[in-house]
């Protein structure tokens, strides 16, 4: 089960306490830490109330057992008892609830409430460093644990990231294994150190008997600088000499984003007396994280597998084992529904029980799982999948909300996907069906809960609000390139002020027209940073993507304008910060090697560019290189990202050339297996774990695991002497979606993919078939608003917004 749960050892026991014992979590020195759930009546157990129950309301608890040999001594059975007391004294929401414990049983137990997500440390070490509002915020919750702690009398002496977890809403406190009672002796011999040397104060270092509420403090400053920039505060090598540089406070603050750094030193002062308090560095912090803990992307898929695995053992009906087989390595059997359980639809558990209550404790980490990170864990493919025997189908439940997503254009999300999750809170207060007309005809648009924003065909842009389709801003920037946008003879597109396609992401609006990168607000269009950066190369579908509080971006290598140079570039969100630059191309690029240069995907922390050499991708905060395309793949151009895999589909430049479709790793883009045929031979529009949406003379909807076609649905041809084109297919909550010039289709999909049939949707104010009006300028080319183009459908909140060549606009609810 990965870094989540673990199966149960032969002879562990199956209950301690009033525990029933579901999976091993880890272990530690002095024993290990089970999940359990509470089998008591009120809190989870099968003869309890029927009253709904949360996991935060104690269902799941995180049981700390001691080893045999260490409870046979006297003296650490006093200890853990002090430290059973010690934790029933914590009272915070920001820390993780004791729930119970007992010293004197044969094997002892300290229970707390179990926090679905990883620590800080497993966070930082897969995603890298934090935003600078994520720290903010994460400290402002870590410190409003300590000054609750240090209200009861109780000091932690052991916070570090291993000890910080990451839930849904927030960070939560744990293992309070060396806290003690302020009032109390230390527990240790003068001069044996307790604590995480790289996490400990200069107090804990010189062997203090009696450190305070001010080492704990010294210790978040650390933990801060951690979360900020992926380091030690105070460095590696040997012992000794990371010891002396926290004895001298000698942290190293340079990578620390200017916006934290006074705070974090403050907290690092060498005199106790000169650091904040808890509630001082609360205020100092300034974070209010709201209604949604401002996790990045990437964290918040992080929790969500902590959720997913959590509904997938409840759904399983029974604890987590391994089998020891007669003779070989132990193994974990499959139960159902543990590892074969789809996460884009929800499990449904085994029918009610007039005794139990699990049907009502699965809805609600269901409900967990899926806000924590959307669809979470993939059932990816095609790992052998078509081999496993099938999973007997579930009884339908009602899904459960859907992330919120940042923003939406015609590939899906940053991960060109086409999956894009849909969650009725992202629909607009005050939301009814309306209709607008651009002043200009469209030319690409991205929406989200705050605006819909296109650029236009002369190279501006006009923002609408999504709840009436009034206008809200436009913008244009004076370039020396035309103000009509056109395909020269040679198929090279022009585009006006060299505009790229903006990107909606939560509040902001980020673009790139006259060479300048721009953050604007999404409400108001006003310019917030602007950064120089390269426009459209040789395509008009290029845009800047936004991903975990960074932007990324085409760029031209100063030294090198004349070679054409181009780099990928990373810059801060939240200030234009420039955080890397990597070189995508050579000094010269010829005629035949022209492409558009630039990040093509983002998901979970790595970003994806194409270079000359092909696909790359890059760790999004550090700029590492983490591969190559397989040769195999050189010609790909594109990248669909779906959990552990990328999928790009390659042909040669030849007229009529066959399509390979690769499915590489997600990481390091190493060919990762061969795809079904004849889902080989396609280039898929979207890609889903229950389902592949390929466009062309039809829709087709295709089982990803053995390629079979499970549905088509032909496009509408238009009357006879007129023209029209239909919008790129996205997976849309649990439908297809896509339109045409008169209408909108969808498909809902069944939880397996399959498809349960078209609804066609008339929209108001769609221009309908019409005739063809191309118009060539000498010297230029084709006119890009000339030309018959396909709509853009945007899905947000359960909303699609659909967007006409010629600049109409219509904003319809999905079919429920």
């Amino acid at each position: 089960m990965g870094e989540v749960l673990g199966p149960l050892r032969e002879g562990t026991p199956r209950q301690i306490g009033p525990y029933e014992v579901l999976a091993r979590l880890g272990a530690g020195g002095m024993g290990e830490v089970f999940l359990a759930r509470d089998t008591r009546d009120g809190r989870g157990g099968e003869d309890g109330p029927d009253t709904p129950t949360a996991p935060e309301d104690g269902v799941f608890v995180a049981v700390k057992t001691v080893r045999r040999d260490v409870a046979g001594d006297p003296a650490f059975r006093d200890r853990f008892r002090r430290e059973i007391r010690v934790a029933q004294l914590v009272s915070s929401p920001h820390a993780a609830a004791p729930v119970g414990g007992d010293a004197d049983a044969e094997v002892p137990w300290l229970a707390t409430a179990y926090v679905p997500g990883p620590s800080l440390s497993q966070a930082v070490r897969r995603g890298g460093a934090l935003p600078v509002a994520t720290v903010r915020a994460l400290g402002t919750g870590v410190a409003r644990a300590l000054g609750d702690l240090h209200a009861a009398g109780v000091l932690h002496r052991d916070l570090k990231p291993g000890n910080v977890m990451l839930s849904v809403d927030g960070p939560r406190l744990i293992d309070f294994g060396i806290a003690r009672s302020s009032t109390a002796t230390t527990m240790t011999a003068t001069g044996l150190m307790v604590g995480t040397p790289a996490f400990m104060s200069p107090e804990h270092v010189a062997g203090a008997r009696r450190v305070t509420a001010a080492s704990d403090v010294f210790c978040l400053g650390s933990l801060l600088c951690y979360a900020a920039t992926g380091e030690d505060p105070f460095g590696d090598g040997p012992l000794a000499a990371v010891l002396y540089r926290v004895s001298q406070a000698e942290a190293d603050l340079d990578r620390v984003p200017e916006e934290l750094r006074e705070v974090v030193a403050a907290c690092l002062a060498l005199d106790p007396a000169d650091r904040p308090t808890p509630e001082r560095l609360a205020e100092l912090l300034e974070a209010d994280a709201g209604r949604r803990f401002p996790w990045p992307e990437g964290v918040r898929d992080h929790i969500g597998e902590y959720g997913t695995e959590l509904a997938q053992l409840v759904a399983s009906g029974g604890p987590l084992l391994e089998v020891v087989p007669a003779a070989g390595p132990v193994v974990t059997p499959d139960v159902p529904g543990l590892h074969s359980v789809p996460t884009q639809a929800p499990v449904a558990p085994p029918a009610p029980s007039p005794r139990g209550r699990r049907g009502r404790v699965l809805a609600a980490v269901l409900a967990l799982a899926v806000v924590a990170g959307g669809l979470g864990t993939y059932l990816l493919w095609p790992e052998s999948e078509a081999k496993k025997p099938p999973v007997k189908a579930a009884p339908p439940a009602a899904p459960p909300a859907a992330p919120r997503i940042a923003g939406v254009d015609e590939r899906g999300l940053a991960d060109a996907s086409g999956v894009v999750p849909q969650n009725a809170v992202q629909r607009p207060a005050g939301w009814r069906p309306w209709k607008a007309k651009l002043s200009k005809p469209a030319h690409g648009c991205s929406a989200g809960e705050k605006v819909l924003v296109c650029r236009t065909t002369d190279g501006r842009y006009e923002a609408l609000d999504p709840a009436s389709g009034k206008e809200l801003w436009d913008a244009k920037v004076d370039s020396e390139t035309p103000d009509e946008s056109y395909m020269s003879d040679r198929a090279v597109y022009f585009v006006a002020r060299d505009s790229t396609r903006p990107t909606v992401h939560d509040g902001n609006v980020v673009l790139v027209t006259g060479r300048k990168l721009q953050v604007r607000d999404a409400r108001t269009g006003a310019v917030r940073w602007e950064k120089p950066a390269l426009g459209p190369q040789f395509v008009w579908d290029t845009r800047p993507l936004v991903g975990d509080g960074v932007v990324f971006a085409a760029t031209e290598v100063a030294e090198d304008i004349e070679s054409d140079k181009v780099a990928l570039t990373a810059f801060s969100l939240a200030d234009g910060k420039e955080l890397w630059t990597k070189g995508l191309t050579n000094a010269w690029i010829s005629n035949a090697e022209r492409r558009a240069y630039e990040p093509v995907a983002y998901a979970k922390g790595v970003v994806y560019a194409l270079s000359q050499g092909g696909l790359v991708a890059y760790d999004g905060k550090t700029g590492t290189l983490l591969g190559e395309a397989d040769p195999a793949a050189r010609e790909c151009m594109e990248l669909k990202v779906l959990g552990g895999s990328g999928y790009c589909a390659s042909s040669s430049r030849r007229p009529n050339a066959p399509v390979t479709l690769h499915a590489l790793d997600a990481r390091t883009l190493a060919a990762k297996a061969s795809v079904p045929a004849p889902l080989a031979a396609v280039s898929p529009a979207a890609v889903g774990p229950n389902a592949v949406v390929t466009s062309g003379k039809a829709v087709s909807v295709l089982d990803p695991r053995t390629g079979r076609t499970l549905a088509s649905y032909p496009l509408k041809a238009p009357p006879a002497g007129l023209a029209q084109a239909v919008s790129s297919p996205l997976l849309a909550g649990d439908q297809v979606v896509y339109a045409d010039f008169s209408s909108l289709y969808t498909v809902r999909l069944g939880t397996d993919g399959k498809p349960a049939g078209l609804k066609v949707t008339p929209v108001p104010g769609a221009p309908g078939p019409r005739v063809a009006e191309e118009e060539r300028v000498p010297g230029y080319g084709t006119l890009v608003s000339k030309q018959v183009r396909v709509p853009e459908v945007l899905p947000v909140g359960g909303i699609a917004y659909i967007v006409y060549d010629k600049g109409a606009v219509a904003s319809v609810e999905l079919p429920k």
